[in-house]
Parts: structure tokens; C-alpha cells; sequence
């Protein structure tokens, strides 16, 4: 029997979700400008962040940074179950987000029932209130929740990811460190001695898009930030490596489903 708790905001996703015979290709590798906290609750399935891998276990808590391309693999088809929650720099009350600058991507609580109650508690919330009411006790339960992990930290994986592949290493370091500067795919693989069309077809297999998708997308949420924090389109379009506004403005309609304009700041959510 399949499940799922819903709620969405401007700033705030929240989501649990049970489903019977998880297909394998569910989920597609997406980036975001906010905070994502995934609890895995049961199923057999791998969180790819950037070119790490990790086999997620029960009660994993999986902390993914803005910015950060990620997908869940599934690994088999079987009962699949998790909280997904998303929180914007902007969501109301959140006391301390930055607290998930520092901390490790994936720890794991099956052994820590305070922060395992906190949430739990948002079914029996979700099921008893709604709309306003509903986002005033879940952004409460975050806050207690990183409040927590703050002073009584749970238990960080100490097995080390795995590493999709060393040339995706090297390709995303060059990446986001020349982001703004960068003219073309070709200057990348040269960067990694290998050719373009090789580095074309890793991204496929091991990311799941193409390198130019995977640049242009991380220009257009780099734009997207600046726009949030206060600048205009027009200001940011060149800091971000776009050659003409037009180009900008098309592939940000495109991306976010609305125009930079800084009034819809939703954010695309595909996992």
C-alpha cells in the first residue's frame, strides 16, 4: 500500500512516503537552492551526492548542502520509505540553519530516539493540522531537531563514500572552481586529459546528464541566489557566465519554470 504525507510552501517542502515495488528508476539527478534533510526509513537504495556514493542504511540521515547536483538510486524494486524535507535560507523561523553548513552529509540515528521522535512526531501533526498551522509546528520540530544534533551530535557513517569516478572528481573540481569563467565543455575535458566526447559519455553514466547540462545549471542556481539575496537579473546574468541576457533569461524560464524576476522564488524539487 503506498503512503504519502505532502506539504509545500514558497520556502518549505515537507514529504513522507511509503511505496510498494519502488521502481528502480524513480528519482533523476537534480540540484536545488536549499537545505535538504532525507530520512531513510527502509528500502535498498544508494544517495549519489555530486561523484560520491552511499549505500544508505536504516535511519540514515542524509544532509544535502544547496547547490549539490544529487538523486536516490534505487537498487532493487522493493518497499521504499522516507521523510524528505527542504528548507529554504528563506523559510520563517529556523533559527539555525547554518548549522547544516558544517556538518557531515550523512550520519545515522537509528540509535539516537530523541532526534528519531522529532520526526516522527510530523505524521501525527500532518494527520491533526494543516496550512499555516502545520508549517508553524514542523519549522519548530526542525529547530529543535538541529538544536539537538548541535549539542548531542549522532553518529556520522564512518564507512567512506564511494567515488563515482576519478575523472568526475577532477571534472567537477575544475567546475565549480572556473564556474563563472567557463566558455565550453572542451576546456573541461582538457583540464582532465580526456576528450570531450568520453567526458560526455561518464556524465551519462555516472551522473545521469551532460556536462553542458550540469554547468548551465549550476550558472542558473548561482543567478538564482544572487537574485534571492537582492540583485537584479540584468546585474547578474554576466557575473554568472552568461553571454547575453537573452540567453540567460531563456534557459532560467526554462529551469525554474519562471522568469528571474526575485517574486517566484520556488524552488524545483524532482527527488
Amino acid at each position: 500500500m503506498n503512503r504519502e504525507y505532502l506539504y509545500e510552501s514558497e520556502y518549505l517542502f515537507f514529504k513522507h512516503e511509503t511505496t510498494r515495488n519502488m521502481p528502480k528508476n524513480a528519482y533523476s539527478m537534480h540540484s536545488h537552492n536549499m537545505y535538504e534533510l532525507l530520512y531513510f526509513v527502509g528500502g535498498d537504495a544508494t544517495h549519489v551526492i555530486e561523484d560520491r556514493r552511499y549505500k544508505l542504511k536504516r535511519g540514515d540521515l542524509v544532509l544535502i548542502k544547496p547547490s549539490k547536483y544529487h538523486y536516490v538510486q534505487i537498487d532493487s524494486s522493493c518497499d521504499y520509505e522516507r521523510y524528505d524535507i527542504l528548507i529554504s535560507t528563506k523559510t520563517k523561523n529556523i533559527a539555525r540553519i547554518e548549522l547544516l553548513d558544517e556538518a557531515p552529509e550523512i550520519i545515522n540515528l537509528e540509535e539516537y530516539s530523541m532526534a528519531t521522535e522529532i520526526i516522527k512526531k510530523t505524521d501525527f501533526y500532518f494527520k491533526h493540522f494543516s496550512g499555516e498551522d502545520f508549517e508553524n509546528i514542523l519549522t519548530s520540530l526542525l529547530n529543535e531537531l538541529l538544536y539537538l544534533l548541535s549539542v548531542t551530535p549522532a553518529t556520522e557513517r564512518t564507512d567512506a563514500p564511494e567515488v563515482t569516478s576519478a575523472t568526475i572528481s577532477d571534472a567537477l573540481t575544475y567546475i565549480n572552481n572556473n564556474l563563472t569563467t567557463l566558455e565550453n565543455v572542451d576546456e573541461v575535458a582538457k583540464s582532465c586529459f580526456v576528450s570531450e566526447s568520453y567526458l560526455f559519455r561518464l556524465f551519462k553514466k555516472e551522473l545521469k546528464q551532460t556536462p553542458a547540462k550540469y554547468i548551465n545549471s549550476k550558472k542558473l542556481l548561482l543567478a538564482e541566489r544572487m537574485i534571492i539575496d537582492g540583485k537584479t537579473p540584468t546585474e547578474v546574468y554576466e557575473q554568472c557566465g552568461f553571454n547575453d541576457y537573452t540567453t540567460f533569461y531563456r534557459n532560467y524560464v526554462s529551469f525554474f519554470g519562471h522568469p528571474p524576476s526575485g517574486e517566484d522564488r520556488r524552488t524545483r524539487k524532482e527527488s
